[in-house]
């Protein structure tokens, strides 16, 4: 039997009324031994301390029946502290109030045992994720009764956090599979954007090289152009000369004709002046010879007119062959320059068209690489996240670790086709100073995610505020790499 420090020294009820049992016994038998000693025996000395010891032994039987049912009372209260509150106190009969204390530890144990009861069946229920078990508060006591409507506000708190929790669970993981899927859609679609800016940048080689050699058939058009402009002059030149020509041959068929006659009229004089001579006799020899002289020069200059005339008539018809061909020539030479102008302009067009196509391939270039730069931006963007989840840890982690020169973004901007195309664009100087914060507060978000950031509000509040001043300088970048392509192409 135990006792706490207060009755350590004190006896127990049975103790005390044993020893007063006792007491009262031996007062009794010593004051009938004074009796005896005084008036001798009698009866009544005899019959006293009978009476007195068996009166001394109901009152300690009784008294150690009611201090049994303290005992169970004890026992029962000391089960219940253990955790057992199904014991109960019985046999009670004739105790008087000792029985109605029993019976009023069993009605609390019995409110006690109901509320546990409740309590176990509703959390039980409550741990299945069956929320709908409440404890039941009708019957109880005031202060049971409202200890069970907390009780039940609790489990309907319960049943509030683990449908909040459900809902976060299907939202992490909806917002896993969509990270995992946008992360893989994001790089195919920067595979494809890459792809294309290469297959752009082969169009624009291959479009160059049509413009330099459309410049080139320009050039060599615009040769034969003055060639056949310095021909035709030549032809016009060669068809005057060739229809002076044909003049002046018909002035020397005129002419050789005009001899001729003259020819026949000297051989007539002479044959006039043969037959004069011969009538004149020997007188007249002299002059018959001189007529025979002047009538053989005469047929010797007919002959030879002739045989000039029949030269002059073979090269009149050659030259009149040469003019017509030359005619003919000279229009089609006119007609080739008509062509090569036309050729000329169409090439001119050509060209043109060439240019245009240039232009809005480079157009076109520019705004899908600024497109790739911007889905770099977001896969960037995307990796963090991932790694602020993981802890900073992971692949993701050092991905974006990188500084804003080493990015694509940043070999893009430094060292590559944006320097050389947009460098002197006020968007262009903009854009420095927002790519390099995106990247420095997405670094001391990763740092800061390593610390105690579940156990410190400031460090987690600062991990959101550098993420959030990420995001607005992300935002900043991309507009500025909008606007270099509107810039670049503003007075088109």
């Amino acid at each position: 039997m135990t006792t706490n420090n207060i009755s350590r020294n004190i006896p127990f009820l049975k103790q005390k009324f044993l020893i007063v049992c006792f007491i009262f016994v031996f007062f009794v038998l010593l004051a009938v031994a004074i009796q005896l000693f005084d008036h001798g025996f009698s009866l009544h000395t005899f019959l006293i301390p009978l009476i007195t010891i068996g009166f001394a032994y109901y009152a300690n039987f009784h008294n150690n029946r009611t201090l049994a049912v303290v005992d169970k009372i004890k026992d029962t209260l000391n089960a219940a502290r253990e955790g057992d509150t199904q014991a109960r106190i019985t046999d009670t009969r004739g105790m008087g109030e000792i029985g109605q204390v029993a019976w009023a530890v069993n009605d609390l144990l019995d409110i006690v045992e109901v509320t546990i009861k409740e309590l176990s069946s509703s959390f039980q229920r409550a741990s299945n994720h069956e929320f709908f078990r409440k404890g039941f508060e009708q019957g109880l006591p005031a202060e049971f009764a409202a200890s069970m409507v907390n009780v039940n506000k609790a489990i309907n708190a319960m049943e509030n956090a683990y449908n909040f929790s459900r809902q976060n669970r299907l939202m992490s993981e909806l917002h896993h599979l969509n990270t995992g899927k946008l992360i893989f859609n994001l790089k195919n679609s920067q595979k494809e954007l890459t792809e294309l800016s290469d297959c752009m940048e082969d169009v624009l080689e291959i479009a160059n090289t049509s413009r330099e050699g459309a410049q080139k058939s320009q050039t060599t058009v615009a040769g034969l152009k003055n060639s056949l402009v310095d021909v035709n002059d030549r032809m016009t030149s060669v068809e005057s000369a060739a229809r002076h020509l044909g003049d002046e041959s018909v002035r020397i068929s005129e002419t050789i004709k005009i001899i001729t006659e003259i020819a026949e009229q000297i051989n007539l004089l002479a044959l006039n002046a043969s037959i004069e001579a011969a009538r004149a006799g020997e007188a007249g020899r002299g002059f018959a010879v001189v007529a025979d002289e002047v009538r053989s020069l005469a047929d010797r200059t007919r002959n030879s007119t002739a045989e000039i005339s029949n030269i002059i008539n073979n090269l009149r018809e050659s030259i009149d062959s040469m003019v017509s061909q030359t005619l003919a020539v000279s229009g089609q030479s006119q007609q080739i320059g008509e062509d090569v102008i036309s050729f000329q302009q169409n090439f001119d067009h050509f060209a043109e068209a060439s240019q245009s196509t240039i232009d809005l391939m480079n157009e076109t270039k520019d705004r899908a690489f600024s497109s790739l730069v911007n889905l770099d931006h977001v896969i960037y963007k995307q990796n963090g996240y991932i790694a602020l989840e993981k802890g900073g840890e992971g692949e993701e982690s050092n991905a974006v670790k990188v500084n804003h020169f080493s990015c694509r973004l940043g070999k893009w901007y430094y060292e590559g086709e944006g320097k050389n195309r947009f460098e002197g664009l006020p968007a262009y100087k903009e854009l420095e100073s927002h790519h390099a914060k995106v990247h420095n507060h997405t670094h001391r978000a990763i740092e800061l995610v390593k610390g105690d950031w579940m156990g410190s509000d400031d460090v987690l509040q600062s991990i959101v505020d550098n993420i959030g001043k990420a995001e607005d300088s992300s935002k900043d970048v991309i507009g500025c790499i909008n606007d270099l392509v509107r810039q670049k192409y503003a007075k088109r």
